[in-house]
């Protein structure tokens, strides 16, 4: 009897936990979950449903002659399977700005994924592709991912008030700020 072949990650930047690899249209259908899923959707704001086909059309290659998204497939290395993505998006290349994101399955809330996600995200974006500044944004009431961004280093930039709908209301977004030099003098 033939063994299951294993479908093996691409690892492009690796921690202890988790592993950021290049997309895989083969799990075009794990994204949509992802985006769909009522949990996630609710602060990563995607508002409208999201297709399999618009999400195929976003790894379309792009007639840009620089790319200003950059796209991680988050593997888990133990449990031998993809439990997110991750990345920069708005990629400004001559202020070097950028700004993080990351979308994680619910079951794999709390386990510090998020945090060491983002400390790789943020690594390769200094000491590879020399950024200057990261932000990531996020709904005042969700302090799950307010704690991610602390523990990485990032720090409270603004306050944009009233600025999402969620739950019939409008509340604030944080903006957290983290620079190339601090997270050189701590790392």
């Amino acid at each position: 009897m033939s063994e299951k072949k294993e479908d093996k990650p691409l690892p492009f930047l690796e921690g202890e936990n988790v592993a950021l690899c290049p997309a895989n249209i083969d799990h075009i259908n794990l994204y949509a979950a992802w985006m769909n899923n009522p949990k996630t959707r609710k602060y990563a704001r995607y508002e409208m449903p999201q297709t399999i086909e618009e999400i195929k059309k976003q790894f379309e290659p792009k007639k840009e002659p620089v790319k200003n998204d950059i796209f991680f497939e988050i593997w888990h290395n133990k449990d031998k399977k993809p439990i997110g993505f991750a990345g920069l998006i708005r990629i400004q290349w001559f202020t070097r700005n950028a700004h993080i994101y990351f979308v994680i399955d619910p079951e794999y809330w709390g386990r510090n994924i998020g945090t060491e996600a983002g400390r790789l995200v943020v690594d390769y974006a200094y000491k590879e592709l020399n950024l200057h500044k990261i932000t990531a944004r996020m709904a005042a009431p969700n302090k799950s991912s307010h704690r991610v961004a602390e523990k990485i280093g990032f720090k409270h930039e603004i306050t944009l008030k009233k600025e999402v709908y969620i739950d019939g209301e409008h509340v604030d977004v944080i903006e957290y700020a983290i620079f190339k030099d601090d997270w050189m003098k701590s790392h």
